[in-house]
């Protein structure tokens, strides 16, 4: 049975069915009742009454903003699949969506969908609204998708990319741009980066569900990133990103900007976001001046033995604060540097 009880000028309505608790806020006490009356019967009906339309909406709800994931969703599948009861959906169906979409060529786009086909009946299944659903495994009617060459420029053509950075005609993507070459974190770990995760004025600290390895990791900021984080600050100082978005006062950079920037100073083909992690490598390793396990830690690599990787963690933070800042002045030295 439902409730509905007066909450802030307006109406909550509480729904109890199945040993499940539902709540919403609504303006009237109409629309409270209404709403309440609805999904008594949905939940009554199970799946029968759910469209997949209605469960990606709340799956988006649920999981929060991410306009990529929503706008893929919205534009390969609900057109298909919104009107469609979950238990009207069949494995066919499915199947022909995601080979639909890969026959267009876009085999990598046609696993997401998948993927997020998926996740949004196992929520239905977490609703209690069906017991078992025809998404699972839709990968295995897919071609296999070939990895793609992570573009890196060789080492000595470092100072001719530095200086393409300083001409970049944003100043927020200038700056991303320069923080990803400082400090060769991964694109989305820098880009998803908050105020929040400076530890103190010379570490960031990013938390472990952010992390490819599900471990947290520790960047020491060399002075030219501090110095860029504190020109940062006061473009969007309500922001919580280090690099705010232009569209969205409240969120960052979105996935592909700092790769089609690269892109725009002439470098398609040559070099990515990840090519910064590719050149560090090679030039602290062959260097000679730092230990390779201080490198391979701040290049944030799975260690699969644990009581090592936690020993890598705290034995070489020094290490890498020197290197760190080595690593800072040889690239700000490199752009006065002519290419061979």
């Amino acid at each position: 049975m439902a409730s509905i009880i007066p909450f802030r000028g307006g109406w909550r309505a509480y729904l109890h069915i199945h040993g499940r608790r539902e709540t919403k806020v609504f303006r009237t006490k109409r629309e409270a009742k209404e709403w309440a009356e609805t999904r008594e019967a949905q939940l009554e009906a199970g799946g029968a009454a759910i469209t997949f339309g209605y469960a990606a909406e709340r799956w988006f709800a649920q999981r929060g903003a991410d306009a990529d994931v929503e706008a893929m969703v919205r534009r390969h599948v609900l057109p298909v699949l919104a009107t469609k009861k979950l238990t009207e959906i069949t494995r066919l169906d499915l199947v022909e969506l995601v080979r639909g979409i890969s026959g267009r060529g876009r085999v990598e786009t046609a696993h997401r969908v998948g993927q997020r086909i998926r996740q949004i009946f196992d929520s239905a299944v977490d609703h209690g609204e069906i017991d078992t659903h025809p998404a699972a495994g839709l990968a295995r009617v897919l071609p296999t998708v070939q990895p793609k060459p992570m573009g890196a420029i060789r080492a000595e053509e470092l100072p001719e990319l530095m200086r393409a950075i300083d001409t970049y005609h944003d100043p927020v993507t200038r700056a991303g741009l320069n923080l990803l070459a400082y400090t060769f974190v991964r694109t989305a770990e820098l880009i998803r980066g908050t105020w929040v995760e400076l530890k103190d004025a010379e570490t960031w600290l990013i938390p472990y569900p952010r992390m490819k390895a599900k471990l947290p990791h520790v960047v020491p900021l060399a002075r030219q990133v501090r110095e860029i984080l504190a020109d940062l600050r006061t473009i969007a100082p309500e922001n919580p990103h280090f690099l705010p978005s232009s569209m969205n006062p409240m969120c960052g950079l979105s996935d592909n900007t700092l790769l089609f920037a690269i892109y725009r100073l002439g470098y398609r083909g040559r070099m990515t976001g990840h090519g910064f992690r590719s050149v560090a490598s090679s030039v602290l390793n062959e260097c000679g001046l730092w230990s390779p396990d201080a490198v391979e830690r701040q290049l944030a690599h799975k260690e699969n033995n644990r009581v090592r990787a936690a020993y890598m963690r705290a034995d070489f933070l020094e290490e890498r604060r020197r290197m760190m800042q080595w690593w800072a002045d040889h690239l700000d030295a490199s752009r006065s540097k002519t290419h061979a």
